[in-house]
């Protein structure tokens, strides 16, 4: 318990490290101005496009199988000013469906059984199919209207046009800084100086710290997981047994794991035994999609970059609380997840290699389509 709470800790700070250092690495990028037009320039043409800036949240985040890390080096490029708040929209989204590949992953655990193969399939799909409706939704409100983008900005303005709250944003990335910044200039900065080119240092410290990023947010989610262990599955039992219950413990859980992969994986072996429904693990996973929005991490995140790091994350929380709401309440909507991810799953299963089609599904909705997309 106590060397638990000990790598929370450490976990934590090496977060808020991780994006201090993140902030260095475009400072470094920076230090000649014709550098910074030229890199700007290349990221804005990268972004311009809605849908490559979609595909390319969905390819990083099944790659580094997190969402909290994709989300994170996101609000960090938003905070340095880097990008627009607008050109975050987009990846925000894609970060959303690519986070649902590693509780698809779990599934192929379940192919050596057909019968519990076909069992936890549609419970592994509801979340992928929730995401992709929800991304689906908003993504053509927002090329449409710039909807997420004008009522994240709104939001912010509102909360920060009273003086004092303002200054007290203001003082909060310099407190994390305090802490973290003289770690960075005695041991990072002064190898980085020795490297002859700007980029090339920055490139080298920006990877070396969204590495650094993925290890404390493992770390953290480990530590609660160890924590939450000896009681998790008999609590899950238990706290599933109705929707509102679900919905709850999903958000919960979600918020102290500090993953949505991981809390949405925890309910898949109760499927397997037939202890938890299809309709408990849909709002199980509605809960989890909205703790994932303002998990510790995130929020540190948002905070560390002020009102610009507020601005983006304010675009993902809208997303996953209105698509949780439209989806979970809306007669129709609420039902159809659950509906195609029964198709589908039914669908895989039925197949006599289903566990290949399944990765099939996998590489050409995560990975295949969207670098396709990009690069063709």
């Amino acid at each position: 318990m106590k060397k638990s709470s000990l790598l929370l800790i450490l976990g934590l700070y090496l977060f808020l490290l991780s994006l201090t250092g993140f902030k260095e690495a475009w400072h470094l990028a920076f230090m000649n101005p014709q550098n910074e037009h030229w890199i700007k320039s290349i990221l804005h043409n990268a972004l311009e496009s809605p849908f490559t800036g979609l595909l390319a949240g969905i390819v990083i985040t099944s790659m580094v199988q997190s969402s909290s890390a994709t989300i994170a080096l996101v609000v960090a490029t938003v905070g340095s000013g880097v990008i627009e708040v607008s050109h975050s929209v987009f990846i925000l989204m894609g970060a959303n469906i690519g986070t649902t590949i590693t509780n698809t992953i779990v599934g192929l655990g379940y192919g050596k059984d057909n019968t519990d193969f076909k069992r936890v399939l549609p419970s592994i799909l509801v979340d992928d199919i929730f995401k992709m409706l929800n991304v689906a939704l908003f993504f053509t409100l927002e090329v449409l209207t710039g909807f997420l983008h004008k009522l994240s900005q709104y939001s912010v303005d509102f909360f920060t046009k009273d003086t004092g709250k303002n200054s007290l944003l203001a003082y909060f990335p310099d407190l994390v800084d305090v802490i973290t910044k003289p770690v960075i200039n005695h041991t990072v900065l002064p190898f980085a100086h020795l490297v002859s080119s700007p980029i090339v240092s920055a490139l080298i410290v920006g990877i070396a710290f969204f590495l650094l990023l993925i290890f404390a947010l493992n770390m953290m989610g480990h530590s609660l997981e160890r924590l939450l262990k000896d009681k998790s599955e008999a609590f899950l039992k238990k706290a599933l047994a109705n929707r509102p219950q679900a919905f709850g413990i999903g958000l919960v859980l979600c918020w102290l794991l500090q993953s949505s992969s991981v809390t949405t994986s925890l309910i898949i072996p109760l499927v397997s035994q037939s202890i938890v429904s299809l309709p408990s693990v849909y709002y199980y996973s509605l809960g989890a999609a909205i703790g994932t929005t303002c998990d510790p991490g995130q929020l540190l995140s948002y905070l560390k970059f002020g009102p610009l790091g507020l601005k983006a994350g304010a675009i993902h929380i809208f997303l996953n609380l209105l698509g949780v709401l439209i989806f979970a309440l809306v007669p129709g909507l609420k039902e159809l997840p659950q509906f195609i991810a029964t198709s589908l799953g039914n669908t895989i299963a039925s197949r006599k290699k289903g566990p290949l089609y399944l990765i099939g599904y996998t590489f050409t909705v995560f990975i295949l389509f969207p670098l396709g997309a990009i690069f063709l």
